[in-house]
C-alpha cells in the first residue's frame, strides 16, 4: 500500500510504489525477488486539489453559503485506490472555519445536493482508475451562524491510498 498526503488549496503529491525489502534475505530469495520485481510494473500515482473557497458569508442571510473544489487522482495504470479526507480544525465530520476570534461550522460532502456528508460512516471515498479520475467536494456553510466578521480558515488534508 502507498500513501500520498495532501495539505492546503493548491497542495499536490506524487508517491512511487515501493519495492519490498528484507533485511537479511537468502540469496536465492533475493534472487527470485529481484526477478519477479523486474518484470512487474509498480503503479505511479499523484493527487492535486483545488481549493475550496466561499463567497463572504453574511450572518444575516438564510441562505446556506455553497462552494465546491475538486480532486483529481491520476495513475499510471489501472489502479485501486481510496481517497479519505481530514480536517485541521474539529473533527472531519464537523470542520471548523476558524479565525482569531471565532469558528464557522461547515460540512463537505459527496454529492451537488448535499445530502451525502463526508464522515457519517466511511469517512473515504474508493475508485479505481488508469489515467486521470477527478472527485468534487461539495462544501457548505449553514445559514444563521452568528459570528464575528474575519477571515476564517481551515486545512483539508486529502489522503490517497493506492
Amino acid at each position: 500500500m502507498n500513501v500520498v498526503s495532501i495539505s492546503g488549496a493548491c497542495a499536490s503529491g506524487t508517491c512511487r510504489a515501493a519495492t519490498p525489502t528484507s533485511h537479511r534475505p537468502l540469496r536465492w530469495l533475493a534472487g527470485a525477488a529481484l526477478a519477479l520485481a523486474a518484470g512487474t510494473a509498480q503503479a505511479q500515482c499523484s493527487v492535486s486539489a483545488s481549493g475550496l473557497v466561499f463567497s463572504g458569508y453574511d450572518v444575516f442571510s438564510a441562505t446556506h453559503n455553497d462552494s465546491s473544489a475538486t480532486i483529481t487522482i491520476s495513475c499510471s495504470e489501472a489502479t485501486g485506490y481510496s481517497l479519505a479526507l481530514s480536517s485541521a480544525n474539529g473533527s472531519p465530520q464537523q470542520p471548523l472555519l476558524s479565525s482569531s476570534d471565532d469558528a464557522l461550522d461547515y460540512r463537505l460532502h459527496q454529492d451537488a445536493a448535499r445530502s451525502l456528508v463526508w464522515g457519517e460512516g466511511s469517512f473515504s471515498l474508493s475508485g479505481n482508475t488508469d489515467g486521470t479520475q477527478e472527485h468534487t467536494v461539495y462544501g457548505r456553510i449553514p445559514a444563521g451562524q452568528n459570528v464575528r466578521v474575519g477571515n476564517y480558515t481551515n486545512t483539508i488534508t486529502v489522503t490517497l491510498e493506492f
